[in-house]
């Protein structure tokens, strides 16, 4: 393994010395002309990178307020959220409370009917008895005057 990765380090750096131009003084001149064109294009660039860079600005600058409206938002419906959780809690007490106030006046309500069920029964109950007794007295009274 070592041998197979020690050959291939000696073909790239074999190829890379081979790739590798020798600097003369005919080639010197090319390349000093070849360097003045780099620095025409660097002003192009600068100006490019220049407007990409403001582009970029006003692309950021329009993110982050489409970002602070969100978070506005996500707030505002935080918030109403929160205000509705409180609104359904109260309306949930309210409701138990009107139940149970329900619950004790419908209990209050059967239980005054039966006493008065009660009451209407306990007077029939008088009165009859009442008329039953007056009956029978009359009976003693006419068997013992008439016999």
């Amino acid at each position: 393994m070592n041998k197979i990765l020690f050959a291939l380090l000696l073909c790239v750096v074999t190829a890379f010395a081979a790739d590798k131009p020798v600097a003369d003084s005919a080639s010197v001149a090319p390349a000093a002309a070849e360097m003045a064109a780099p620095q025409e294009t660097c002003g192009e660039f600068k100006s490019e990178l220049a407007h990409r860079d403001s582009l970029m600005a006003v692309a950021d600058s329009s993110c982050s307020v489409e970002k602070d409206s969100l978070r506005a938002s996500l707030n505002s419906e935080k918030a109403k959220s929160a205000n509705w959780e409180q609104s359904y809690e109260t309306m949930k007490k309210s409701n138990e409370t009107c139940a149970k106030a329900l619950s004790v006046s419908v209990g209050v309500n059967e239980k005054s009917k039966e006493k008065e069920k009660q009451t209407r029964n306990d007077a029939a109950m008088m009165t009859t008895t009442s008329f039953l007794s007056g009956i029978g007295l009359g009976m003693l009274l006419f068997w013992l005057i008439f016999d």
